[in-house]
């Protein structure tokens, strides 16, 4: 009679410890669908971002244009820059947007960087846009065409390095695939393009690189994100190519 007990007392703990495995199962199901649909939902709703800033460009085209605006044009790492702390000498314009591809700039650069008449634009993209899906030409397209568009409107652009992943990026993220090699390529081809066009180019991947090529810890808030030290450095970084460039200090 206790075997009989005993054996239905295991099998209910395995019942019980299946229940609990496909409720995890189904909610880490759950949890993909949602990351994917809402990473459809700002494709397909607003990939070019251009509602996000739109009051407060109608705000600033109201009133004079300072002589050494800048406006920083970028995703997340952008977004999460405050420019008033690290650029107080500068009319510094934030038009970050978390997660956006390389190609939904192209869509809102004139009503958020034309469009205000800044001296110099900074350019930054993250390295979310190196996908499978995503060759290298269409990015350099992307970004050389950005930068076309700022020259013939008589606003300097400042392109930027792609800040690396950090070394356990692969395994941390939703669907692994590997950016490093593409990301790597990429800014070493963008050097020689910013040398041959004599474009201004702020190295933020050299200034938070690590020995092996990936995101320094020490900078990093995340996989893909800077920390305080890590806006420092990209800060001194932007500097540097700023004070060579006719952009007027207050």
């Amino acid at each position: 009679m206790e075997k009989k007990w005993k054996n239905i007392l295991i099998l209910s703990l395995i019942g019980n410890l299946f229940i609990i495995y496909v409720a995890y199962k189904a909610l880490d199901y759950r949890r993909h669908v949602n990351y994917f649909l809402d990473k459809y939902t700002n494709v397909v709703d607003d990939f070019s971002g251009r509602e996000t800033y739109e009051a407060d460009n109608m705000r600033l085209m109201g009133r004079p244009v300072p002589s050494n605006r800048v406006v920083f044009i970028g995703s997340q790492i952008t977004h999460g820059w405050d420019l008033r702390k690290y650029f107080s000498n500068y009319d510094a314009i934030n038009r970050g947007i978390v997660g956006q591809r390389l190609a939904g700039y192209l869509l809102r650069f004139r009503s958020d960087v034309i469009d205000l008449k800044p001296a110099a634009v900074v350019i930054e993209f993250s390295s979310y846009n190196f996908r499978p899906e995503n060759k290298l030409a269409d990015l350099e397209d992307f970004i050389q065409s950005l930068a076309d568009m700022a020259r013939a409107n008589g606003i300097i652009p400042i392109l930027t390095t792609v800040v690396p992943v950090g070394k356990d990026f692969e395994s941390e993220i939703e669907v692994p695939y590997s950016v490093q090699d593409s990301l790597n390529l990429y800014n070493r081809r963008l050097v020689s393009y910013c040398r041959d066009k004599n474009i201004a180019l702020a190295d933020f991947a050299g200034a938070v690189t690590d020995s092996g090529g990936y995101l320094a810890k020490e900078y990093a808030a995340g996989q893909i994100l800077l920390n305080p030290a890590g806006y420092e450095r990209i800060t001194r970084a932007t500097e540097t190519i700023l004070k060579y460039l006719p952009v007027k200090k207050e």
